[in-house]
């Protein structure tokens, strides 16, 4: 049996992101009512690439790109 990460067809590489603790509750109360609700279990890295992909894909089709919103700590 193999180990390690499974291989994909597309390349990748580590990108360390710092995020407030407050956001990073927030994103773990959202996966468990992902897995409790609809019974999708997926972890953080999951839901962060696939919101990038999407944030990236709407910045593509705007006219004009806006910056993110700063996030501050509360």
């Amino acid at each position: 049996m193999p180990r390690g990460r499974p291989t994909r067809d597309e390349p990748t590489c580590v990108l360390a992101v710092r995020v407030p603790v407050a956001l990073r509750h927030e994103l773990d109360r959202y996966l468990d009512a992902l897995e409790t609700r609809v019974g999708l279990k997926t972890s953080r890295n999951e839901i962060i690439r696939h919101a990038l992909r999407l944030f990236l894909e709407t910045q593509q089709q705007a006219e004009r790109p806006m910056p993110p919103q700063r996030l501050h700590e509360p």
